[in-house]
C-alpha cells in the first residue's frame, strides 16, 4: 500500500481513538445516578474495549507502515547498487530489478556470441568478455550422466540444485570500487591521550600522541572455470541458471572465506582474522550469548567504536537458538515462530561454515571495514583450450579482484571456546 495513504490512516485512528478516549472520560466524569445527582464512575468494559479496539487498529497500521518504509528503503538500496540494470515501471509503481546475472550474460556480446552461432566455420575463437555488474570441474554435456538434468522436461519444470551456505560475510562489510591494483590508506596505530585538567597561565599544556602508518592491500584474483558443450552454451535458459547458480557462487564462496580467513601470503588476500584484533574473549563458564557480548564490550573498549554485527558458526548458533530455560521454555522465538532474521544484542548476525567451529567474529564491520570491487564479476569463454575445439567443448571462466582494507583492527574481537 501507498506509504502516504498509510500515513493518512494512521493519523486518522490516531485521532479517533483520542476522540472516544476524551469523551468516554467526559460522559464517566459527567455520569449521574437516578435522581439526577452528579456520580463519576470508571469506564465501562464496554467503553475501555472500544477504545482498546482502535489502538489495536492503530499498532496493526503502524506495523504496516513500517514493513512498507521498510520496503522502500530496501528499494532504494537495491536501486543504488544495481544502477544501469534497473528498468523503469508503470508511472505510480515501484522501479523494478530485471536482470539476473545470467540475463545479463545472455544480452551480452557473449551471449549473443553464442545465440547467433558465431563461432561455427572457425578453428580456434575467443569470445567478448562479459562483465557482469553487482555479483555475487568435470565436463559439463547434455548427457543424463553429466548435465542432462538441466534441461527442463514435461515431466520434472525445475531444476533440484545442490544447497550451499547461505553468503552473508559480505553484507556485513562496506562496499567499495577501485580501477588500481591497490588499495592504500592510514591507518592509526598510536593514540595516547594526555589531556588533563590545568590551571590558568601556568605552563604548557600536555601533549598526546598521534601515529599512523600506510597499509596497502593488494586487489587478488579469485576464478574458476569448467568445460562446458557448445549445445549447452546456445541453450539460453541452461546458460542463464548455469551463470546465476554455480560460476557466481563458486566464487562467492571463495570470496566468504578469503574475507574471514585470508592469510595475506598473495594471491590471498589478508583477512579479518589475519589482523591484530581484540584480544579474545573465552567463554568459560558463561554461555555463547554471554560470551559474545562480552566480546563485544570488549572491542567497544579498546577501539571506542560499538560493533555492528556478529559471524557465528552452525554449530555454536545452534546452542544458542536451542537455549532453554528451567521450564523448559526457548529464551529465543522457539520452533513454530515465524522465521526471523538471525540477530543476537540487537546485532545481525551471520551463521557461516566459513568461520571455525567454536569461536565468533564481533565487529564494526560497516565503520571499520571495507571491500574494494575492482569491476564486477567477469565471464569469459573460449574453444582454444587443450582439444576442445575437435570435441565442441568450450572453457568458462569466471573472475573477480577485490581487495579487503580494515581501517581499526581492533574494532574487531573473537569470543572463543563456544559450545
Amino acid at each position: 500500500m501507498n506509504i502516504a495513504q498509510l500515513q493518512r490512516d494512521l493519523d486518522a485512528k490516531k485521532a479517533e481513538a483520542s476522540a472516544l478516549f476524551a469523551k468516554t472520560a467526559l460522559d464517566a466524569q459527567n455520569a449521574k445516578n437516578d435522581k439526577g445527582e452528579p456520580t463519576p464512575r470508571e469506564r465501562t468494559a464496554e467503553e475501555r474495549q472500544a477504545v482498546q479496539a482502535l489502538l489495536d487498529e492503530k499498532a496493526a497500521i503502524e506495523v504496516r507502515l513500517a514493513t512498507a518504509k521498510g520496503d522502500a528503503n530496501m528499494a532504494a538500496e537495491i536501486e543504488k547498487i544495481t544502477a544501469g540494470m534497473i528498468k523503469p515501471a508503470t508511472p505510480g509503481q515501484t522501479r523494478t530489478v530485471t536482470k539476473s546475472m545470467g540475463q545479463q550474460f545472455v544480452e551480452s556480446d557473449l551471449g549473443q556470441f553464442f545465440l547467433k552461432k558465431q563461432q561455427r566455420g572457425h578453428k580456434t575463437w575467443n569470445t567478448p568478455i562479459a562483465e557482469l555488474f553487482d555479483v555475487r570441474a568435470a565436463t559439463l554435456t547434455t548427457d543424463a550422466a553429466s548435465g542432462g538434468d538441466l534441461v527442463v522436461s514435461d515431466t520434472r519444470p525445475g531444476i533440484l540444485p545442490i544447497l550451499f551456505k547461505r553468503l552473508t560475510v559480505r553484507d556485513l562489510l562496506a562496499p567499495g570500487t577501485t580501477d588500481s591494483n591497490n588499495v592504500s590508506y592510514m591507518q592509526e596505530t598510536t593514540f595516547t591521550n594526555a589531556a588533563a585538567t590545568v590551571v590558568e597561565a601556568t605552563g604548557d599544556k600536555p601533549q598526546s600522541t598521534l601515529v599512523f602508518d600506510l597499509k596497502n592491500e593488494l586487489v587478488q584474483v579469485i576464478a574458476h572455470w569448467l568445460p562446458v558443450t557448445e549445445q549447452m552454451l546456445e541453450d539460453v535458459s541452461q546458460i542463464r541458471s548455469y551463470i546465476d547458480a554455480r560460476l557466481k557462487l563458486g566464487v562467492q564462496l571463495t570470496e566468504e572465506d578469503q574475507l574471514l580467513n585470508g592469510d595475506g601470503t598473495p594471491p590471498n588476500i589478508s583477512g579479518i582474522l589475519d589482523r591484530v584484533i581484540t584480544a579474545a574473549q573465552a567463554r568459560g563458564a558463561d554461555t555463547n550469548a554471554d560470551a559474545i557480548f562480552k566480546a563485544m564490550m570488549k572491542v567497544f573498549n579498546a577501539s571506542l567504536v560499538m560493533p555492528d554485527g556478529h559471524v557465528v558458526n552452525p554449530a555454536n548458533w545452534q546452542t544458542i537458538q536451542l537455549a532453554k530455560d528451567a521450564n523448559g521454555q526457548y529464551y529465543g522465538m522457539g520452533p513454530f515462530a515465524g522465521a526471523q532474521p538471525p540477530t543476537l544484542w540487537g546485532l545481525p548476525v551471520a551463521v557461516t561454515p566459513s568461520i571455525v567451529a567454536n569461536t565468533s567474529l564481533t565487529g564494526a564491520f560497516k565503520s571499520c571495514a571495507q571491500i574494494f570491487d575492482h569491476g564486477g564479476l567477469r565471464v569469459d569463454v573460449s574453444n582454444s583450450h587443450s582439444d576442445f575445439f575437435i570435441k565442441n567443448l568450450v572453457a568458462i571462466r569466471a573472475e573477480e579482484r577485490l581487495a579487503l582494507a580494515v581501517y581499526r583492527p581492533l574494532a574487531f574481537g573473537t569470543a572463543t571456546g563456544l559450545n
